[in-house]
């Protein structure tokens, strides 16, 4: 009998809520998922190597709700990071490519998983997706969207 490592993981909630747990990916996996759905595994510009994990049941409405502080927390967390170094100059005649902001829009639904494959999240990932999570939660929060 093979034993499976324990790994450190946030979840959140569509409610707004984030946890933590340590459990191995099987349960992490059994934590959100159930019966037949659609999965995914998104990687976070930025933030890597924290990846996102999300199940949607295809017979659970109440898990098919737009999980919109697990979206925020993965827009906040794939920002450029403002301390990278500067990018050199460009010439006149060059124009740098414009960024499209659709590139981070992932609409996940149900609660979603932030871990990473294989291993748990460091201290500082922990630290930067709660402090994700309080901006998100504070911004949703004022406008009544949660």
């Amino acid at each position: 009998m093979t034993t499976h490592p324990a790994h450190h993981y946030l979840l959140a909630q569509v409610d707004g809520s984030l946890t933590s747990h340590t459990d191995t990916f099987q349960n992490m996996r059994r934590k959100i998922d159930g019966g037949e759905g659609e999965t995914g595994m998104e990687d976070i510009p930025n933030c890597s190597p924290v990846m996102a994990y999300h199940y949607v049941p295809f017979d659970n409405p109440g898990q098919q709700r737009v999980n919109k502080v697990a979206n925020g927390i993965f827009w906040e967390l794939s920002k450029p990071d403002p301390d990278s170094a500067e990018p050199e100059p460009f010439e006149p005649y060059e124009q740098p490519e414009p960024h499209d902001p659709n590139d981070r829009i992932i609409k996940m639904r149900g609660p979603v998983v932030f871990c990473v494959r294989f291993d748990s999240l460091s201290s500082s990932h922990v630290d930067a997706i709660r402090a994700a999570h309080a901006r998100v939660l504070d911004r949703l929060q004022s406008k009544g969207w949660i």
